[in-house]
């Protein structure tokens, strides 16, 4: 850090060391709030009890306070840690989305062998609760619609390239 710092010092000047204080605090506290974010909505789609989310928000609580005050090796290694751990909560959330998945990947594939341009909506999966989108055909697509395969294939057609 002290070798970054003071090439940006003798290149640009002493006021590249505030400036790369700034962007090293943005950079941590925004990988704080995104990883915070990502450990929390997978523990909510894991479980619906607040009481795993309240020792993960103790857990990262803990883990800033003693980022503040520990050595960088310690750190370091408690990151790597960290990311392993929240690693194996990503694998959990999508072996328990891979059924959904499927389901809409057999509903795709079924939709472009019918020649449809693919729309998928809440109905179409009413064992899955809380979708908060796909309401309908019209909220999917907007209010132009779906193309038919023939109102496709002429936006699509060749131009140049055929006769009239």
């Amino acid at each position: 850090m002290y070798l970054t710092q003071n090439a940006l010092a003798s290149a640009l000047g002493d006021w590249t060391g505030i400036l790369l204080a700034v962007i090293i605090f943005v950079l941590a506290f925004t990988s704080v709030l995104g990883n915070y974010y990502y450990g929390e909505s997978n523990i909510q789609f894991i479980t619906s009890s607040p009481r795993y989310l309240t020792i993960f928000r103790w857990f990262v609580i803990v883990a800033v306070f003693l980022g503040c005050i520990a050595g960088a090796d310690l750190i370091w290694n408690l990151a790597d840690g960290v990311m392993g751990f929240m690693a194996l909560i990503n694998l959990v959330a999508v072996l328990l989305l891979s059924p959904i998945a499927f389901k809409l990947i057999r509903n795709y594939s079924r939709q472009r062998k019918e020649g449809k341009d693919p729309v998928f909506t809440r109905d179409q999966l009413p064992e899955v609760k809380g979708i908060e989108c796909w309401e309908d055909e019209i909220t999917v697509t907007g209010p132009l619609g779906v193309l038919t395969k023939e109102d496709r294939d002429e936006k699509h057609r060749d131009r140049l390239h055929t006769e009239d």
